[in-house]
């Protein structure tokens, strides 16, 4: 049971992929490309329908653009401050020579930009094309860009593949962001792929530092990643009762 419970669940992300890279898919297609029972096509889409992630159409399915998230860019430019914040109290667990993962997001890149100082060799694993650009540019550290699909709403590589590669490293430090932190300690990502990376990349890594700002407390998104629980370090712009309380709640040390 298990074995089939996964790969379900993988077939979901692939046919999420497939999905978002065409107008429309019909039941057909899907069998085909999958090799299933149109039974199992019609019920792997209704699944993604109740998650939101796609419409059903007459004898198909197209993706669900009812609920996309604002771009990349626009989402880069809000909360600016808190971001430089964020970042600058990271930094301070960067450390000379370490393995570091530096994942997707609008806050990633402050963890260098907002940085005092910062240390002069690094290896940095990162499927972030902003983190990517931005060390080729500027430093001379050893850069590790994990393969896979660009994702626009992630400005990021982020599929199957790119999950997959990352059975080749050990980590570390992993700096992470998150679309939402639940009251009850649940960290959550709008995209089912990024949430299965993240995932992957905590379990990987010796310690994990979140990057997230205020207003993500009490904000949940439709894919749970992980609990407070599996944070070591966070960072964040705000240090009040609340955001205080939540930390202590789950032993995770507020930078």
């Amino acid at each position: 049971m298990p074995i089939q419970k996964n790969m379900k669940s993988v077939r979901l992300m692939q046919l999420e992929q497939y999905i978002t890279d065409r107008e429309f898919v019909s039941i057909e297609e899907i069998c085909d490309k999958f090799n299933i029972h149109p039974n199992t096509a019609r019920s792997d889409i209704k699944e993604l329908v109740a998650r939101g992630v796609a419409q059903k159409r007459y004898g198909g399915v197209t993706y669900s653009t009812a609920n996309l998230p604002i771009s990349f860019r626009e989402r880069q430019e809000k909360n600016i401050q808190a971001k430089r914040s964020i970042g600058l109290a990271a930094s301070q667990l960067l450390n000379e020579d370490d393995v570091i993962y530096v994942d997707a997001g609008t806050t990633a890149l402050m963890l260098f930009l907002a940085a005092k100082s910062l240390p002069k060799r690094l290896t940095v694993i990162t499927n972030n094309l902003d983190v990517v650009a931005w060390a080729a540019r500027n430093t001379d550290y050893t850069v590790f860009v994990l393969p896979g699909k660009v994702n626009r709403q992630l400005n990021a590589l982020a599929s199957l593949e790119t999950i997959d590669s990352l059975s080749a490293y050990n980590i570390k430090t992993a700096f992470l962001g998150t679309r939402g932190v639940s009251l009850k300690g649940e960290l959550s990502s709008t995209s089912n792929i990024d949430a299965k990376l993240k995932m992957t990349v905590i379990a990987l890594s010796e310690r994990v530092v979140l990057m997230a700002d205020y207003q993500k407390i009490n904000q949940t998104a439709m894919f749970k990643f992980a609990s407070m629980s599996s944070v070591d370090y966070w960072a964040c712009e705000v240090n009040n009762e609340e955001v205080r309380g939540l930390a202590d709640k789950f032993n995770t040390l507020l930078v």
